[in-house]
């Protein structure tokens, strides 16, 4: 198991900050789980108490709004998942995160991860990584959908989530991007044709 979770952990090599005990003895925290398509691995108004980290499948973060799914976020093999502000405030998640395809991750409750931020002191550099990860995203995010284009979205999301487009929905596409089904549509052909 230490070996997968080396490997896919996203961005830090654990090996520069653990030595090979604390290594061992962290990874005895995270537990590996798996989900069928349709599953939900946090529901809104609850509080979502992992950290996950995606080996195989996509999942999906979303929430309710008027009778609409409004998606925020994908996650692919490698990326960390989790209702973030839910996660770090210990608050009701606003939020739902469902698998789109079957999935298997890692993850790690937040009570285990403290205790490894007061055992092991590069815990507090390795959780300040992972929380700098999770935050770019959400600001590249953020800016993305106030300064560029349906087109230069689309493009990005092609760039960020390569070969999973087919195997994501396209209204959910459509609703990660902050367009229409019917414009992404007309956006898909203009670059394919």
């Amino acid at each position: 198991m230490i070996d997968e979770l080396v490997n896919i952990f996203p961005n830090i090599d654990f090996l520069s900050f653990l030595t090979k005990e604390e290594l061992i003895y962290s990874f005895s925290f995270f537990k590996k789980e798996k989900f069928k398509k349709g599953e939900y691995l946090s529901r809104e108004g609850q509080v979502c108490t992992k950290l996950m980290i995606v080996e195989s499948g996509i999942l999906r973060s979303f929430y309710n709004k008027d009778a609409e799914q409004l998606t925020t976020y994908f996650n692919i093999e490698g990326t960390i998942a989790t209702a973030l502000r839910s996660y770090l405030k210990e608050v009701p998640a606003h939020e739902n995160i469902q698998a789109l395809t079957d999935v298997e991750l890692f993850y790690i409750e937040k009570k285990d991860m403290n205790k490894l931020y007061d055992e092991i002191p590069s815990w507090n550099k390795i959780g300040r990584l992972l929380m700098e990860i999770l935050y770019v995203k959400m600001e590249e995010r953020s800016i993305s959908l106030q300064h560029d284009s349906a087109k230069e979205r689309y493009i990005n999301f092609l760039t960020e989530f390569p070969n999973v487009v087919n195997r994501i929905p396209l209204q959910y596409i459509a609703s990660f991007l902050g367009i229409t089904p019917e414009t992404l549509s007309r956006i898909r052909k203009s670059i394919f044709l």
